[in-house]
């Protein structure tokens, strides 16, 4: 289960006999992909990304009483570099492309020459050019479509003589609605250029990267770890479903992680060739075929079997590379204390999630604390996993990574325990994808 994806594209609702399932989006009824995949993998997947409602609700769209035309109007050099500094984000309505294209458009001319006149005015700061569609057409040509118009704004201002390495640039497509897209005003309204502020931290990459490099360098690791999944309700109440657990695993190819909560206590079990899923709250378990390496197990848990391992991110031997992936923003933020220990503490953003983690200092640089939080879903939900007990090496204690079956646990076929092994407490249920 892919918890990016289902951060930002998944619902949940809490099932009652007397609540009617409604919900809210596009007009066009179609189902939305996610943006480009990661891991994102943890036990607990079906994270923040989930809306919990009983009438189900889209991520927010604001009601608009202005329509593009007015924004565009309105525009002063003034007030975009006001909403830079104050908000780090400015929406620009005069650069109207025409429908499918990514041609600048004739008369664009004075808005580019007041960007680039802004970027030499505040010489520090660095910019990131989003572009949005509608709804109309279908997902990937209009993700296509949208970061083909970032693309052509960014080599404009580059030939108005802004260095190239002061901006970045992404398209989000359709995926991050301002107005609903059943009007000719609300998908106006989505259609647009956004301006972004951003920080690119060399200090906070040279840290996280430090803090990969130690774990692919230790060939055993356990740690004990508490979780905590954040859903929304409708009415913005957030209920955050906590679970505990232990991770141990020997590099490269032997992991054991357990998880227990208010609703669920799993096992799972690989020695390299098989994988063991138990579920001790119903005594039963399955066995799959699964011979590689611990990175090759945690992408098969993601892709097929929709069970991923806590805190997967952090345990690949590529961590740094898994972890950057579609960053455009880092941030140093300085250190904060976790369980005892001093830790740095990173920030980074990308179009779907904002990533925060704390880091030992000192020789041991093992990640403290880790928290995803949507973008796209109102009110920010959010999964966080902080770890404590991390021991290395001769530490660790020794495990065969086998499956001791005490309980005289039922061994059944993988998709009836899957069935038995839900995320959610009984009374809750997801809805569909947006």
């Amino acid at each position: 289960m892919n918890i990016r994806r289902l951060l930002n594209s998944a619902r949940v609702r809490r099932t009652r006999k007397d609540a009617p399932d409604t919900s809210a989006g596009s007009s066009t009824g179609r189902q939305k992909s996610g943006l480009t995949s990661a891991r994102y993998g943890f036990d607990a997947a079906v994270l923040a990304t989930a809306i919990l409602t009983v009438g189900v609700c889209a991520p927010g769209v604001p009601a608009w009483a202005q329509t593009a035309d007015d924004l565009a109007k309105q525009y002063k050099l003034e007030t975009m570099e006001q909403a830079l500094e104050t908000k780090e984000r400015f929406d620009l309505y005069g650069l109207r492309f025409e429908s499918g294209q990514s041609t600048i458009p004739a008369g664009a001319q004075p808005l580019l020459d007041d960007i680039a006149t802004m970027l030499k005015n505040f010489p520090e700061w660095r910019l990131r050019i989003v572009g949005h569609t509608d709804a109309t057409g279908e997902t990937q040509p209009n993700e296509t479509l949208s970061l083909e118009r970032a693309s052509a704004i960014k080599a404009a201002l580059v030939g108005l003589g802004v260095e190239e390495q002061r901006l970045a640039m992404g398209g989000v497509g359709e995926n991050r609605p301002v107005a609903g897209n059943d009007t000719p005003e609300g998908r106006a309204l989505n259609r647009r250029v956004e301006l972004v502020r951003f920080t690119d931290s060399a200090e906070a990459k040279k840290l996280l990267k430090a803090m990969s490099d130690y774990q692919a360098a230790q060939k055993a690791i356990s740690f004990d770890y508490d979780a905590t999944l954040e859903v929304v309700t409708n009415d913005s109440q957030k209920l955050a479903l906590a679970s505990s657990g232990t991770v141990t695993l020997n590099r490269p190819d032997k992991i054991r992680a357990t998880r227990a909560g208010g609703f669920v206590d799993v096992e799972t079990l690989f020695d390299g060739k098989t994988l063991t899923l138990l579920g001790k709250n119903v005594n039963k378990y399955t066995q799959v075929d699964v011979p590689g390496t611990i990175e090759h197990l945690i992408d098969e848990l993601k892709d097929k079997y929709d069970r991923p391992l806590p805190a997967a991110d952090l345990l690949m031997s590529n961590s740094y590379e898994e972890l950057m992936q579609d960053v455009y923003d880092s941030k140093d933020l300085g250190s904060g204390v976790i369980n005892g220990a001093e830790c740095d503490f990173l920030a980074f953003r990308k179009d779907d999630v904002d990533l925060q983690i704390w880091i030992a200092q000192g020789d041991r640089p093992y990640p403290c604390k880790y928290v995803v939080t949507s973008r796209l879903v109102a009110d920010g939900p959010q999964y966080s996993i902080e770890t404590r007990n991390w021991k290395t090496g001769n530490e660790v204690a020794t495990d065969d990574f086998a499956l001791h079956n005490s309980t005289n646990a039922e061994k059944i076929d993988l998709k009836d325990l899957q069935d038995k092994m839900s995320e959610f407490p009984s009374n809750f249920a997801m809805g569909d994808t947006q």
